[in-house]
Protein backbone atom coordinates (compact mmCIF):
# COMPACT_ATOMS: atom_id res chain seq x y z
CA UNK A 1 0.00 0.00 0.00
CA UNK A 2 1.62 3.57 -0.94
CA UNK A 3 1.09 6.54 0.95
CA UNK A 4 -0.49 9.98 -0.72
CA UNK A 5 2.31 12.12 -1.27
CA UNK A 6 3.95 13.91 1.17
CA UNK A 7 2.77 11.44 3.98
CA UNK A 8 5.26 9.07 5.92
CA UNK A 9 5.06 6.57 8.40
CA UNK A 10 8.04 6.45 11.32
CA UNK A 11 7.94 4.21 14.46
CA UNK A 12 7.14 6.08 17.49
CA UNK A 13 9.57 7.05 20.27
CA UNK A 14 9.32 8.25 23.75
CA UNK A 15 9.89 11.94 22.53
CA UNK A 16 6.09 11.04 21.11
CA UNK A 17 4.22 10.38 24.41
CA UNK A 18 2.09 13.89 24.24
CA UNK A 19 1.43 13.26 20.51
CA UNK A 20 -0.03 9.51 20.99
CA UNK A 21 -1.36 11.03 24.36
CA UNK A 22 -3.20 13.58 22.53
CA UNK A 23 -4.40 11.32 19.73
CA UNK A 24 -5.84 8.86 22.14
CA UNK A 25 -7.88 11.21 23.88
CA UNK A 26 -9.37 12.99 20.36
CA UNK A 27 -9.85 9.03 19.46
CA UNK A 28 -12.32 8.75 22.74
CA UNK A 29 -13.31 12.62 21.78
CA UNK A 30 -14.35 11.43 18.57
CA UNK A 31 -16.42 8.33 19.64
CA UNK A 32 -18.41 10.11 22.19
CA UNK A 33 -16.61 8.01 25.21
CA UNK A 34 -15.19 11.17 26.59
CA UNK A 35 -15.65 14.41 26.70
CA UNK A 36 -12.54 17.02 25.53
CA UNK A 37 -12.35 17.84 29.55
CA UNK A 38 -12.18 14.15 30.63
CA UNK A 39 -9.46 13.59 27.82
CA UNK A 40 -7.18 16.78 28.95
CA UNK A 41 -7.58 15.37 32.67
CA UNK A 42 -6.18 11.92 31.63
CA UNK A 43 -3.65 13.43 28.94
CA UNK A 44 -0.63 13.62 31.60
CA UNK A 45 -1.19 10.29 32.90
CA UNK A 46 -1.20 8.39 29.21
CA UNK A 47 1.52 11.26 28.49
CA UNK A 48 3.73 9.39 31.84
CA UNK A 49 3.06 5.79 30.60
CA UNK A 50 3.67 6.15 27.49
CA UNK A 51 7.60 7.43 27.95
CA UNK A 52 8.06 4.34 30.29
CA UNK A 53 6.19 1.81 27.96
CA UNK A 54 7.91 3.02 24.77
CA UNK A 55 11.62 2.95 25.36
CA UNK A 56 10.84 -0.79 27.46
CA UNK A 57 8.84 -2.47 24.50
CA UNK A 58 5.70 -2.56 25.86
CA UNK A 59 4.36 -0.48 23.49
CA UNK A 60 4.99 -0.07 20.27
CA UNK A 61 3.48 3.03 18.27
CA UNK A 62 3.71 4.01 14.69
CA UNK A 63 2.79 6.96 13.77
CA UNK A 64 1.87 8.74 10.24
CA UNK A 65 3.28 12.48 9.34
CA UNK A 66 2.95 15.36 7.18
CA UNK A 67 4.75 18.57 6.54
CA UNK A 68 6.16 17.86 10.14
CA UNK A 69 3.34 17.11 12.30
CA UNK A 70 1.84 13.89 13.35
CA UNK A 71 -1.62 13.08 11.49
CA UNK A 72 -2.38 9.87 13.13
CA UNK A 73 -1.23 6.85 15.09
CA UNK A 74 -1.83 3.33 16.35
CA UNK A 75 -0.20 1.34 18.64
CA UNK A 76 0.27 -1.94 19.69
CA UNK A 77 1.00 -4.06 23.26
CA UNK A 78 1.83 -7.54 24.29
CA UNK A 79 -0.20 -9.63 26.44
CA UNK A 80 0.36 -13.14 27.84
CA UNK A 81 -1.48 -15.55 26.80
CA UNK A 82 -1.29 -19.54 26.94
CA UNK A 83 0.36 -21.57 23.70
CA UNK A 84 -1.79 -24.07 22.10
CA UNK A 85 -0.79 -26.27 19.56
CA UNK A 86 -2.16 -23.93 16.98
CA UNK A 87 -0.17 -20.57 18.32
CA UNK A 88 2.68 -21.15 19.99
CA UNK A 89 3.65 -17.88 20.83
CA UNK A 90 2.99 -16.86 24.47
CA UNK A 91 2.30 -13.24 23.69
CA UNK A 92 -0.57 -12.02 21.31
CA UNK A 93 -0.67 -8.52 20.24
CA UNK A 94 -3.38 -5.85 21.09
CA UNK A 95 -4.20 -3.16 18.71
CA UNK A 96 -4.67 0.30 20.52
CA UNK A 97 -4.94 3.96 19.37
CA UNK A 98 -5.82 3.95 15.89
CA UNK A 99 -6.47 7.34 15.46
CA UNK A 100 -6.33 9.65 12.01
CA UNK A 101 -6.89 13.14 12.15
CA UNK A 102 -10.74 14.11 9.88
CA UNK A 103 -8.91 16.37 7.69
CA UNK A 104 -6.37 13.30 6.72
CA UNK A 105 -8.91 10.58 6.37
CA UNK A 106 -10.07 8.71 3.94
CA UNK A 107 -6.77 8.76 2.10
CA UNK A 108 -5.36 5.19 3.13
CA UNK A 109 -3.34 6.30 6.21
CA UNK A 110 -5.23 4.14 8.49
CA UNK A 111 -5.21 1.19 6.51
CA UNK A 112 -1.28 2.01 5.96
CA UNK A 113 -0.92 2.23 9.85
CA UNK A 114 -2.80 -1.19 10.40
CA UNK A 115 -0.44 -2.95 8.21
CA UNK A 116 2.69 -1.78 9.43
CA UNK A 117 1.74 -2.21 13.27
CA UNK A 118 0.23 -5.92 11.77
CA UNK A 119 3.88 -6.17 10.37
CA UNK A 120 5.34 -5.35 13.31
CA UNK A 121 3.40 -8.51 15.18
CA UNK A 122 4.60 -10.62 12.40
CA UNK A 123 7.89 -9.78 13.19
CA UNK A 124 7.67 -11.11 16.22
CA UNK A 125 6.40 -14.41 15.42
CA UNK A 126 2.77 -13.45 16.86
CA UNK A 127 -0.13 -15.03 15.55
CA UNK A 128 -2.87 -13.45 17.69
CA UNK A 129 -4.24 -9.74 17.21
CA UNK A 130 -6.82 -8.52 18.90
CA UNK A 131 -8.76 -5.09 19.20
CA UNK A 132 -11.67 -3.51 20.19
CA UNK A 133 -13.14 -2.24 16.95
CA UNK A 134 -14.98 1.77 16.91
CA UNK A 135 -17.78 1.84 14.29
CA UNK A 136 -15.58 4.20 11.76
CA UNK A 137 -12.58 1.82 12.00
CA UNK A 138 -14.86 -1.46 11.55
CA UNK A 139 -14.50 -1.44 7.50
CA UNK A 140 -10.76 -2.05 7.35
CA UNK A 141 -10.52 -4.20 9.89
CA UNK A 142 -12.74 -6.56 8.34
CA UNK A 143 -10.54 -6.09 4.72
CA UNK A 144 -7.32 -6.87 6.96
CA UNK A 145 -9.15 -10.19 7.60
CA UNK A 146 -10.37 -9.48 11.26
CA UNK A 147 -13.22 -11.35 12.71
CA UNK A 148 -15.83 -10.73 15.30
CA UNK A 149 -14.81 -12.92 18.07
CA UNK A 150 -17.04 -15.26 20.30
CA UNK A 151 -15.70 -14.80 23.47
CA UNK A 152 -17.54 -11.71 25.48
CA UNK A 153 -15.79 -9.97 27.75
CA UNK A 154 -16.74 -9.90 31.52
CA UNK A 155 -15.38 -7.33 34.03
CA UNK A 156 -15.51 -6.90 37.75
CA UNK A 157 -13.77 -3.45 39.00
CA UNK A 158 -12.58 -3.72 42.59
CA UNK A 159 -12.36 -1.20 45.45
CA UNK A 160 -9.10 -0.57 46.91
CA UNK A 161 -8.34 -2.16 49.58
CA UNK A 162 -8.15 0.05 52.93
Amino acid sequence: MTLPDGYTLRRATAEDAPTIARQRGQMFVDMGELTPQDAAEQHALWTDWLRGALPAGDYVGCLADVGGASVGGVGLMFQPKMPSAKDRAPLKAYVLNMYVAPEHRRRGLAEALMRAILAEAGTRGLRSVGLHAAPLGRRIYERLGFVEADNPEMRLTLEPSP
